[in-house]
């Protein structure tokens, strides 16, 4: 049996330009997955509600303070812009895995039966421990170390594989540190290496897992 890949590309509606490169990718079939700043100002509902085979999850954005609420309040916003509840969660720079915030993720993840992306076996136990579902490996990387990302790929012998991706086309507007990169992981992943190596994988998407 084939392992099992899913490709989510993170950050969706904090730029135009990175929501264009992503929706790129998605008619492309490139990648299987989007997570979705849902409080941000640049969302297109038309240009993801007909999306086939792409789950949509929701990249909260918290902070340390009463996180299960705001939790609650992103679930409540993605469900009224989408009419259905985000695929998974997730969350932007990995703060819904904070020890002060992951016990309330879990919580509201199983209480609304949620996937939740995790990183290391610490957190990916926990979890699944709570019976939540989750990837069985995490794969991140830079552009500038893409022969890593393509050995990551290859040598990973995990049921389920979930690599992250964070692409776009530069934004002149927004002075996001991570805006240059976004074009050069845009090309990586359109590149005919990254489609051989891909071809080796069932794609799925988070509804799937």
């Amino acid at each position: 049996m084939k392992q099992r890949l899913i490709i989510n590309a993170d950050d969706y509606g904090m730029s135009s330009p990175w929501n264009r490169g992503i929706l790129e990718l998605a008619t492309k079939k490139l990648i299987t997955s989007i997570s979705v700043m849902i409080k941000r100002d640049h969302i297109e509902i038309s240009d993801l509600i007909n999306l086939t085979d792409i789950s949509l999850g929701l990249h909260l954005e918290l902070k340390n303070n009463n996180p299960k609420k705001e939790i609650i309040h992103q679930i409540t916003l993605f469900e009224k812009k989408f009419k259905r509840l985000p695929s998974h969660l997730d969350s932007h720079r990995h703060l819904h895995l904070n020890e002060s915030i992951l016990t309330e993720v879990a919580t509201v993840a199983k209480d609304y039966n949620l996937p939740v992306r995790s990183l290391f076996a610490e957190k990916r136990n926990l979890l699944k421990k709570n019976k939540i579902k989750t990837p069985d490996d995490y794969i991140d990387w830079h552009p500038d170390q893409k022969n890593k990302l393509f050995e990551n790929l290859t040598q990973s012998t995990s049921t389920v594989i979930e690599l992250v991706c964070h692409p776009g086309y530069f934004d002149k507007n927004c002075d996001y540190i991570y805006n240059k990169n976004r074009k050069k992981e845009l090309e990586i992943l359109k590149s005919q290496t990254f489609k051989k190596i891909i071809n080796r994988f069932k794609l799925i998407n988070y509804s799937q897992i």
